[in-house]
């Protein structure tokens, strides 16, 4: 079972995410609405994967996530976004994301957790 911190900032998507996770087994340890606020709780939680979203009010996710990855180079962070600009993926990946999936892929969220689904 991972412990998962998922930063959206939608509530419907927080949602989605956390019972896609929940239901294969995994634990949703921290809800974030924003970049700094998932920088936050990743400080205080140490989850063992973040799921992010790439554009959000205040902090964005690429922001968020340099930050906890100079902080913690063993950060898992997976990124589900409406958003497939490559520039952005690439971005994303350069920074030592696992992945960048769309934001209706939880089988292969799940399949990058371990979930069972």
């Amino acid at each position: 079972m991972a412990r998962i911190l998922i930063v959206d900032d939608s509530s419907f998507m927080r949602k989605r995410i956390g019972q896609a996770v929940e239901r294969a087994g995994h634990e949703v340890v921290g809800l974030a609405r924003d970049g700094q606020e998932g920088v936050d709780l990743y400080r205080r939680l140490r989850p063992d994967c973040v799921v992010m979203d790439v554009t959000m009010q205040g902090m964005d996710g690429l922001s968020a996530a340099r930050i906890i990855r100079e902080e913690d180079r063993g950060a898992r962070i997976v990124f589900m976004s409406l958003l497939k600009d490559d520039n952005v993926v690439g971005e994303a990946l350069s920074l030592g994301a696992e992945a960048f999936l769309g934001k209706d892929e939880y089988d292969r969220l799940l399949e990058i957790l371990g979930g069972s689904g």
